[in-house]
């Protein structure tokens, strides 16, 4: 498959934003970059060049793509059918599934892999994921992401199939351990996990959470999650991912704490009905600005209400009222609805 002329170059632009921002010295400004790919998406992608209203000549003039959109059309600048990469959301009750288009996911790990290191930099050799296999979901973000997690000489586990938690695997995988696991979940998955039998990690492990419980069928917060995976588990630390499937870009924070993103992704908070941005620290409906997005759009406008601070940490408040419900443990909590009724109750 051909790439449309420019796109090597923006990559390049990219992957070398990525290296020199880590150290403190970004070849160019953000704005400058992200003009530079909008301008090329918009030249190459009739979606875009619908939504853009003026010429992208600033960054106020980057076009902002809907999430629903993802689920309606061939957001991007990949046209293949099918594309080489295609990350699908979860899934929403009632509603299709959106779709992220990419030609690869070269910027997708640099990015990923990074971040996540600079957050995390005591994340263990051996990840145990409640998550399905890559193998047998392709196109999960999440899970692919999570499998680029170990170093050289460690090692991933998957403990979800078809959204069914595998718990003896789960089991067996952390009783073979010898030394500390990163533990990677979605809430639900995790959540399920806790609502049986189980033992506190090998001593040093984390725990990732991603994905929450707002508008979901269950009474437990997130704040009692965290809670019992400490009470529980005794990890040395639980951490907090946020990210969606239509960015390759995420954040990451600790309970009660703010999510962080890297400095290839910017969160704007603007009003819901006129789109304006709102100034920092006030809550409005989260758009976000990805550099790494090269293949389908730079902005995203997501269904998420936040306060974006000052030093642009980004804090979430929940859905927009009447959202659908959507997320990474939607499929493991659709699975576990599905289970039979106990016949004791």
């Amino acid at each position: 498959m051909n790439a449309p002329d420019g796109r090597d170059a923006l990559v390049a632009r990219v992957h070398a934003f990525l290296d020199g921002s880590l150290r403190g010295a970004p070849p160019e400004p953000f704005d400058t970059l992200a003009v530079a790919i909008s301008r090329w998406q918009v030249d190459h992608d009739p979606v875009l060049a619908a939504l853009a209203e003026d010429p992208v000549d600033a960054f106020a003039d980057v076009p902002a793509v809907p999430v629903g959109l993802f689920k309606q059309l061939p957001v991007g600048t990949v046209k293949d059918d099918p594309a080489p990469v295609c990350f699908r959301t979860s899934g929403t009750t009632g509603s299709g599934r959106g779709v992220h288009r990419l030609r690869d996911t070269a910027l997708y790990d640099h990015g990923a892999v990074a971040w996540a290191r600079r957050m995390v930099p005591d994340l263990s050799a051996d990840v145990v994921a409640l998550l399905d296999d890559p193998a047998d979901a392709p196109d999960s973000s999440l899970s692919h992401m999570v499998a680029r997690f170990p170093g050289a000489t460690g090692s991933v586990s998957w403990h979800v199939r078809d959204g069914v938690l595998d718990r003896d695997g789960l089991d067996r995988a952390l009783a073979s351990a010898v030394g500390p696991v990163f533990v990677a979940s979605t809430a639900f998955a995790l959540a399920e996990w806790l609502d049986g039998d189980v033992s506190a990690l090998p001593p040093g492990s984390l725990v990732m959470v991603t994905g929450g419980f707002k508008g979901r069928t269950t009474a437990l917060s997130d704040d009692d999650l965290y809670a019992a995976a400490k009470a529980r588990l005794a990890p040395r630390r639980v951490v907090t991912e946020y990210g969606m499937t239509e960015l390759s870009s995420q954040l990451w924070g600790h309970p009660g704490d703010a999510y962080r993103g890297p400095p290839w992704l910017r969160a704007v908070a603007v009003d819901p009905a006129s789109g304006v941005p709102v100034p920092r620290g006030t809550a409005g409906q989260l758009r976000f600005y990805d550099l790494c997005n090269v293949d389908s759009t730079v902005g995203v406008e997501t269904l998420d209400v936040g306060v974006v601070h000052g030093d642009g940490a980004v804090t979430l408040h929940g859905r927009l009222e009447g959202a659908d419900r959507r997320g990474c443990s939607l499929t493991v909590e659709e699975a576990w609805a599905r289970r039979p009724s106990d016949p004791t109750t």
